[in-house]
């Protein structure tokens, strides 16, 4: 004698999803890639599942490509509830879905070396340095961070004694420089300059000139407009890099443009490219270039074709020789006389 459990024609099983997923994650995610979520989730249970990840499989059961399978899958392990496991190279790999209910008692309630010094939730928001960071950097991530993320990223400033400017920064270099958007990439840059008691723009600068020109220059330039504390994107990058790299102009050059920016109300970069192009037009390439421009010829304070009143008065008296002229001018003068004359006797 065996037991046995029939085989169904159909699927009429559940596949139970942690509220955790419901009420935190899938409000602020993309629908696509809930429903990849979903069916991997499915997969996943189902005791017929894959033993490794399969795009294309998923992409026909949701009427999806294969690249959007991909992103939803970057997406969440970005999210922190997913992981790849690779097998051979990047390509090749499976999802392991996290345990929610775990993942949420580790980062809420777990006492561990990292969440020691965290304060709780409403007292963090209530630090405005900490509520502006949390803004900025869930607006550079998308606006995809979780609680969870967020309580995580306000802890960095504790553990690694980090100013929150410099928290930002390392997002925005990450993200806007580095082309990546992982919380453990932006915490390890967090954690280098931690170790290398980088704690100042000023300092971040001198490492930037070490390792990574491009950046340290564009720091540079926005240091110089007076926007160093502004956030940019990586638009704003390239930009200033092209300035240098395509241009073939003087640093000094560069820097003289920059300076032009004491004089508008709302300093930026569009501002400082608009001069740079127009320069480029008219070949200046160092310092002197811009002087010779500024400086007008000598008995050129009026153009050839600007006409004064001393012009036209000129090209009438052409017409008259100068005993004429000298009669008239006379004449003017007796009847002025005469006339205050007249004043003195009425008076």
């Amino acid at each position: 004698m065996y037991f046995k459990l029939q085989n169904l024609s159909m699927d009429l099983g559940d596949t139970p999803i942690e509220n955790i997923f419901i009420n935190d994650f899938m409000p602020v995610a993309d629908g696509n890639f809930v429903k990849v979520y979903l069916m991997g989730y499915k997969i996943a249970k189902d005791s017929r599942g894959l033993k490794s990840f399969d795009s294309n499989l998923i992409a026909d059961l949701l009427g999806l490509i294969e690249s959007d399978i991909i992103r939803a899958w970057d997406y969440w392990e970005r999210v922190g509830i997913v992981k790849k496991i690779f097998v051979d190279g990047e390509s090749n790999y499976s999802i392991e879905f996290v345990n929610l209910k775990e993942l949420y008692i580790e980062n809420i309630y777990t006492a561990s070396e990292k969440t020691e010094s965290r304060k709780d939730q409403n007292s963090i928001l209530d630090d405005p340095k900490i509520a502006a960071l949390l803004t900025n950097t869930d607006k550079m991530m998308g606006g995809r961070l979780t609680i969870m993320q967020k309580q995580d990223i306000a802890s960095w400033r504790d553990v690694y004694n980090m100013p929150t400017d410099l928290i930002e920064e390392a997002f925005n270099y990450s993200i806007n420089v580095k082309d990546v958007n992982k919380l453990s990439y932006i915490e390890a840059v967090v954690r280098n300059w931690s170790e290398k008691n980088i704690r100042t723009m000023e300092d971040v600068e001198k490492s930037y000139l070490e390792y990574d020109e491009k950046y340290y220059r564009f720091m540079k330039v926005k240091n110089r407009i007076g926007i160093g504390f502004k956030p940019y994107t990586k638009t704003d990058f390239n930009i200033v890099n092209a300035w240098y790299d395509k241009f073939n102009m003087d640093e000094e050059v560069i820097l003289a443009a920059c300076d032009k920016c004491v004089n508008i109300a709302n300093p930026n970069l569009g501002y400082v490219n608009r001069i740079l192009l127009n320069w480029n037009e008219k070949g200046i390439k160092v310092v002197d270039d811009i002087q010779a421009m500024d400086v007008k010829p000598k008995g050129s304070t009026t153009s050839a074709n600007t006409k004064t009143k001393f012009h036209n008065f000129k090209q009438l008296s052409d017409d008259y020789d100068e005993d004429y002229l000298e009669n008239l001018a006379k004449k003017k003068r007796q009847d002025l006389m005469k006339k205050l004359g007249e004043k003195n006797e009425k008076s």
